[in-house]
């Protein structure tokens, strides 16, 4: 199993880094995981062909994890792509579909079927793939309440089985202590550095995880304390490197 990332800046731009996004190839299936503003671009520059992908995953609804979606689902629309194309939404099906039509941008003009699924029903489509509720966002509890809004809170970590073990990509997290049962699991975990606590990654220490990627920026604590880090097993995103997983 490859991972590529694609995109392994913060939700504030930087000039350096593209927003979150991340392929994922095993055998004769390719995954991609979010779509961050410049995901078709950043299709383009790795020659990822039309017919290529087999599902894109979203892992939460925030611009720069969703963004670049529409831009992703419009290029394959104009490169004519034919085979079905799987797309896994962490909540809120029918509102993305809304959303797609006030674009004027209908899937009942694709020349492709775009076949949209829970996050949940991962494992009944690819056997190597699923989905880990989390903890991002839970701190919306209040205004959602507050105001009957019709969000879910949903947000989602993946993981996927490769023949050195497991890769987990956490997405945004608060906390590493709300998938800590799946971490301790995983060979390789590509994790959120810039939400959680600087105590919640220096713990990852403690586990048997081989690499543990961070990505997403990094908060002013950890960077504070990177000297606790055990650069044999911690090591920051580099987007573009191809890792053997």
């Amino acid at each position: 199993m490859e991972l590529t990332i694609l995109g392994s800046g913060p939700g504030l731009p930087q000039l350096d880094k593209h927003l979150s996004s991340i392929l994922i190839r095993k055998e004769n299936n390719l995954i991609l995981a979010d779509c961050g503003d410049s995901c078709a671009h950043r299709l383009l520059e790795h020659k990822v062909a039309a017919e290529e992908l087999d599902a894109i995953f979203i892992t939460h609804y925030h611009p720069d994890h969703l963004d670049g979606l529409f831009m992703v689902l419009q290029m394959l629309y104009l490169q004519n792509r034919k085979r079905d194309l799987l797309l896994f939404l962490p909540e809120r099906p029918a509102s993305f579909l809304e959303i797609l039509q006030l674009m004027y941008t209908y899937p009942q003009k694709f020349g492709f079927n775009l076949l949209i699924r829970d996050i949940e029903q991962a494992e009944l489509y690819f056997d190597w793939i699923y989905a880990v509720p989390n903890d991002h966002l839970y701190r919306y509890a209040s205004i959602i309440s507050e105001y009957k809004l019709p969000n879910q809170m949903k947000s989602w970590s993946l993981c996927f089985t490769g023949k050195q073990g497991k890769f987990v990509y956490t997405s945004d997290i608060e906390t590493t202590d709300c998938i800590m049962d799946t971490l301790k699991e995983a060979h390789t975990v590509l994790v959120d550095a810039g939400h959680p606590e600087a105590e919640q990654i220096i713990k990852l220490k403690y586990t048997a995880i081989k690499k543990i990627i961070l990505t997403h920026g990094i908060t002013p604590e950890l960077e504070n304390r990177k000297e606790e880090l055990n650069p044999e097993v911690f090591e920051f995103a580099r987007e573009d490197v191809v890792y053997q997983i």
